[in-house]
């Protein structure tokens, strides 16, 4: 039977990675990572209760530059479920350390998003060696002194817990779809296949109980917030940093231009009608920008 036109032109998550290589890394922790590309390392970090498939469409554009390295984090996708902590930011910042190691990469390139950001964030703070630029989309894990951004006000992240509860312990399609659409600006972009992916790694039972826990102490916990970035500690921060932001994004670009300004090399960027998800929901945009980032604060740099 022909393909139809759009079966035939639309492409998929697994069909854009075919030239990627998926493996687990054994250092001190077991580490699902996807690698692609030759040059200078770029690792990517993704947000709360997601995996490496988060940058499923950044990852091969971003190869034509760089060697990309996407990982789960620790208690996410397919990387260890034992040694849950609640502090939880020291340790994914530990874990990154041990994926450097083990490859053999001195120094990278770091993007994170949402908690990759904060994660990303603390690392420059204490690896300052080992990460080279900063690219923080939509981060989180930031807390401005009072009155910094007028009229800015911390949403009630607690609101989302038990919605986030309920599609681990019933990882539907139609629940896991629904915990997606919320961090889209246009819900109409979220694929079958991105569900899919998160659905059946939600269907794992040892990654739904840990994962009930890290969301917990995420959204209501206060181990956790012992290590927010404040404006104090980001002034420290001296790489090169793109704060990429959406307009829809629940935080409003004032925070990100905010962060921006308070880093010693701040540059910002807002991507319109795009929410929390802004690598994926502007993808050819965001692939554009880093790139054109990553590749002239280098040169700066050299």
């Amino acid at each position: 039977m022909a393909l139809t036109e759009h079966q035939a032109t639309t492409s998929t998550y697994w069909v854009d990675l075919l030239q990627a290589e998926v493996r687990t890394l054994r250092g001190r922790y077991r580490t699902r990572i996807l690698e692609a590309g030759q040059g200078p390392a770029l690792i990517l970090l993704h947000g709360t209760g997601g995996h490496l498939e988060n940058y499923a469409r950044n990852i091969m554009p971003l190869a034509q530059h760089f060697r990309v390295v996407a990982l789960d984090f620790l208690w996410h996708g397919r990387s260890q479920t034992e040694g849950y902590s609640p502090e939880v930011i020291p340790h994914l910042v530990d874990q990154v350390i041990d994926v450097l190691d083990t490859l053999g990469i001195a120094s990278a390139a770091i993007e994170g998003q949402s908690m990759g950001g904060w994660v990303a964030m603390q690392l420059a703070l204490q690896h300052p060696h080992r990460v080279r630029q900063l690219v923080l989309t939509t981060t989180m894990g930031y807390a401005p002194d009072p009155g910094a951004i007028a009229g800015y006000v911390e949403p009630d992240w607690a609101q989302n817990l038990p919605s986030s509860l309920e599609v681990l312990r019933q990882p539907t399609f139609e629940n896991v779809h629904t915990r997606m659409a919320r961090i889209l600006a246009n819900p109409d972009s979220l694929t079958d296949e991105a569900v899919l992916v998160r659905q059946a790694l939600y269907s794992d039972p040892a990654l739904a109980v840990v994962q009930q826990s890290f969301i917990t102490e995420y959204l209501s916990g206060q181990s956790i917030r012992q290590h927010l970035v404040t404006d104090a500690l980001a002034r420290q921060i001296a790489q090169p940093t793109l704060v990429y932001w959406g307009d829809k994004n629940r935080t409003p670009p004032a925070l990100g231009q905010h962060i921006a300004r308070q880093v010693q090399n701040g540059h910002f960027y807002c991507a319109q009608n795009c929410g929390h998800w802004a690598q994926f929901e502007s993808a050819p945009e965001h692939n554009r920008v880093v790139t054109q980032f990553l590749q002239s604060t280098t040169a700066k740099e050299s």
